[in-house]
């Protein structure tokens, strides 16, 4: 049964987003890795072309004509290059732990079903915090992992698959989602900030525009670790690390641990 993992990635090292160690944290688990990568100016394409030989990064200028589907296009079109069996949509700061991949394995091999959930822990900051209470738009289940149908596009605001022309979520088995650990909201503070202000104009229902604040605002006004919005949502994670965590903790620690010791109420 070929496994194909998919993404899409511009500017990845600058936007922080750990985009090397989810590519080579990946490698065991897939056949296949297909990279859209939009043309990046910061050296991420670069950094992930010489990972390993089953990535395969592929170069493609954005469509600009609309700023709230250019990245559902990407994803679609390293989609359609899958050459698997079986798929699997991760955006380049999303994690299958180690342990979950025999039993994403199994699961693919006795399934009757053509699309299944994936399960988030989003983590904040560091990788020994994550977002318990999670806030309204912030999902705690996705559809990723499907067949390699034509029948089956990335839509909305990219997060998920489905077949064409559905409304509705597909029946689940039960314990079938897989884990997934999220480090979206472990980057540089600065970067952080900018990536909520520019999918906020990117989505916005009424009017979709592409932000052009200068980056180096966001630098000299970068998300605070201490807001008030997330503090109470907040608990200490105490499940295992994925092995790139373990491998290099400083690059999953974006607040210098500030969020762990106040939650455990550690001077140091």
């Amino acid at each position: 049964m070929k496994l194909s993992v998919y993404t899409f990635v511009r500017n990845g090292l600058y936007y922080d987003f750990h985009v090397v160690q989810m590519l080579r944290h990946h490698v065991p688990l897939a056949d296949e890795i297909v990279v859209v990568e939009g043309y990046s100016d910061d050296g991420t394409y670069e950094a992930i072309t010489q990972i390993d030989p089953k990535i395969q990064v592929v170069r493609q200028r954005e469509d600009r004509s609309d700023p709230n589907a250019w990245h559902r296009k990407f994803k679609n079109d390293a989609r359609a290059r899958c050459t698997g069996d079986w798929c699997v949509l991760l955006d380049c700061d999303e994690f299958i732990p180690e342990w979950e991949f025999g039993r994403l394995r199994r699961l693919i091999e006795t399934t009757d079903q053509a699309i299944l959930p994936v399960r988030f822990t989003h983590f904040y900051g560091n990788y020994r915090v994550f977002i318990a209470d999670l806030p309204e738009i912030t999902p705690q289940t996705g559809w990723r992992i499907h067949r390699n149908l034509p029948t089956i596009e990335v839509w909305g605001d990219g997060a998920n698959v489905r077949e064409i022309g559905r409304t509705d979520d597909p029946p689940a088995p039960a314990d079938a989602a897989i884990a997934v650990h999220h480090f979206g909201t472990v980057r540089h503070a600065a970067r952080l900030r900018q990536k909520w202000r520019t999918q906020a104009k990117q989505h916005d229902a009424r009017k979709p525009t592409w932000d052009r604040t200068p980056g180096v605002l966001f630098d000299m006004f970068p998300h605070r670790w201490e807001d008030p919005d997330f503090l109470p949502r907040l608990q200490v994670y105490d499940g295992p690390y994925i092995d790139e965590v373990v491998r290099d903790p400083a690059e999953f620690t974006r607040d210098d641990l500030w969020l762990y010791r106040h939650l455990t109420g550690r001077s140091a």
